[in-house]
């Protein structure tokens, strides 16, 4: 017969399809109470037919021989118990230095690593780790004194898919001890689906300790917990004990405010969702969004829809002045290329504005020329960047094609692609007298940011062509005349047809 606290981990483990004994839990254990009661708790449903476990434990090297020897102690604890152990070290003080973070955070993606190393070595199903509801309450408040939203204020999720928990994992080289190697390099490649679930989440910090002293279990203390220059240390033992003497249940009460939270968000998210596909083109490098469909979003919306943009480019998570700047941006229809974060910009079409990485090809969908100017091999096969490739052919079309011209084979010397210049001038095939090619763009809504790398063909300084747009009339052959077919193409399509326009 289990007792209340190994009965809820149970159920929460039952609600997941994790309760059986196919089922192979990997357990983080650092050895302090929180940890130790949920190993032991899940220890006792493995043994009477629950799921099978895998210690993991990382000594973060910090406190030189005390955390080393509560590694050991974890390792001992895991063998008296029958659950196998993995054990690793990694020097994070000298991580933090290294790539400029906080120790803290240093220790985080550290941790996070080495779990989803162990995770796809045991070919774990999920990754147990022991916050509880004092920990989701001091979550809240940090992210509320630092202003969050729903996103935030949900605080810790009871499960995580690998997606979310490991992908920002992935690729980090990280210098690991265990018991069975001795300093060896690993580089993380993961291609995984294991949870991180949190069966403790709905449990008080004094109900584990109740449970450590009655099952007379003896847990490590780590006393950087109590260190007053880490912000949770403070929250732990100033913020939330005055807020208890306001209200003795405010653990209880941010709890609640997380699920709340956690609620609305997902909402927001599905509302999202919906309107995805028409709002957002992803593409490698950038996500267009079509401002018709943006004008149509709740501002709440629009700010998520940022979010995810930049999530799915790899940025780092966006602050608020970020998003604002970006939002009022586009509300705007500004004219302009901003910077939306460090290393991502906001660029504007006459119908849409793209969010790219900065390098990234400005989009896949219209050629972009690479370099100021490129002769032209008349006949062949010429590439221009990205993909794209300019074909020079005396073979007549099938079918028109707006990226096909036919040219006076007379002019075919000496062709070149570029880009533009200022003051540049045509005169359009069908029109009235010349014109200057910024007004033509402006008129034939080309982005603004695909302008400048749009490819002219050109003889000498003459225009015959801006590519897929319009011909120069005097580059237009007559009936009878020798031509040429010049073609802007994908490198991977067959000959297309063209057309003489």
């Amino acid at each position: 017969m289990h007792d209340a606290l190994t009965n809820r981990v149970g159920g929460f483990l039952s609600a997941r399809g994790l309760r059986g004994p196919d089922a192979l839990i990997l357990v983080a254990v650092s050895g302090g109470p929180d940890s130790l009661c949920l190993l032991h708790a899940l220890a006792a449903l493995s043994r009477d037919g629950g799921p099978q476990l895998h210690v993991a434990h990382l000594d973060h090297g910090f406190r030189g021989e005390q955390s080393a020897a509560e590694a050991r102690t974890v390792a001992e604890v895991a063998a008296a118990w029958g659950v196998p152990v993995t054990l690793a070290h990694v020097d994070v003080p000298a991580l933090a230095r290294s790539s400029g973070e906080g120790s803290q955070a240093a220790a985080r993606r550290a941790r996070y690593t080495f779990l989803a190393q162990a995770a796809r070595d045991t070919g774990a199903h999920a990754v147990a780790v022991a916050h509880t509801a004092d920990d989701q309450a001091e979550t809240v408040l940090l992210h509320a004194l630092r202003g969050a939203g729903p996103a935030g204020l949900r605080g810790m999720r009871p499960v995580v898919g690998w997606g979310e928990w490991a992908t920002g994992m992935l690729n980090v080289e990280l210098r690991m001890l265990n018991a069975e190697d001795n300093a060896r390099h690993s580089t993380f490649n993961i291609q995984h689906s294991t949870l991180l679930i949190r069966p403790l989440l709905e449990t008080s910090r004094a109900e584990v300790l109740d449970y450590c002293a009655r099952h007379g279990l003896s847990p490590a203390d780590d006393p950087s917990n109590r260190s007053p220059r880490y912000a949770r240390s403070r929250v732990r033992h100033r913020l939330l004990p005055a807020l208890a003497e306001h209200n003795p249940q405010v653990v209880a009460a941010l709890g609640r405010t997380a699920q709340i939270c956690g609620d609305d968000y997902d909402f927001m998210q599905r509302s999202l969702d919906a309107a995805w596909p028409s709002l957002a083109a992803e593409r490698p490098g950038s996500i267009e969004l079509d401002l018709a469909a943006w004008r149509d979003l709740h501002p709440a919306l629009r700010r998520y829809a940022l979010r995810r943009a930049a999530a799915r480019l790899g940025a780092p998570e966006l602050s608020f002045p970020q998003v604002e700047a970006a939002r009022a941006a586009i509300d705007a229809g500004q004219p302009r290329r901003t910077e939306v974060a460090h290393g991502l910009l906001l660029e504007f079409g006459y119908n849409s504005a793209l969010i790219r990485v900065a390098g990234a090809p400005p989009g896949p969908d219209a050629p972009q020329l690479s370099v100021e100017r490129l002769a032209i091999a008349a006949p062949g096969r010429t590439p221009i960047g990205d993909g794209w490739e300019c074909l020079a052919t005396p073979e007549p079309p099938t079918q028109p094609s707006p990226w096909w011209v036919a040219i006076p084979a007379e002019v075919s010397a000496g062709l070149s692609l570029r880009r533009r210049r200022p003051g540049d001038r045509f005169r359009p095939a069908g029109g009235r007298g010349g014109r200057r090619l910024q007004d033509f763009f402006v008129d034939r809504k080309v982005p603004q940011h695909l302008r400048d790398a749009w490819p002219i063909l050109v003889v000498g300084e003459t225009i015959l062509w801006v590519a897929g747009l319009r011909a120069d009339e005097r580059a237009v052959a007559g009936a009878g005349e020798g031509v040429i077919w010049i073609g802007i193409v994908r490198e991977t399509e067959e000959e297309q047809p063209h057309d003489a326009r």
